[in-house]
């Protein structure tokens, strides 16, 4: 296992799939959220994006496709991380077997 950042983060609050942190050297605390409930969460950004796709509402479509991307993004981190710290993801496919694209262009 890699050494893992020692850096302390204090905990303001936590429930069973999120928690309130606030890191040093941040004015404002941030929330941690569960790898597998991100993961839920790109799920429905990406049916989402589908459902306006398919209903071809553009506008829609690209605030649902940009959600999905900045989603993906996050996990892909966290991927990275679990990785180089040797663990595995909670979910059953990874992020980066299942990217997503722009299909708005083949509408």
């Amino acid at each position: 296992m890699n050494e893992i950042d020692q850096t302390s983060a204090l905990i303001l609050s936590h429930v069973s799939n999120s928690a309130i942190v606030h890191l040093p050297g941040r004015k404002f605390p941030a929330v941690a959220i569960q790898g597998d409930s991100l993961s839920i969460m790109l799920g429905q950004a990406k049916f989402f994006a589908n459902f306006f796709l398919k209903e071809n509402n553009e506008e829609l479509y690209f605030e649902a496709l940009d959600l999905a991307l900045k989603l993906q993004a996050h996990l892909t981190q966290y991927e990275d991380v679990l990785e180089k710290n040797g663990m595995t993801i909670p979910y059953v496919l990874s992020v980066k077997e299942d990217r997503i694209a722009n299909e708005w262009s083949e509408v």
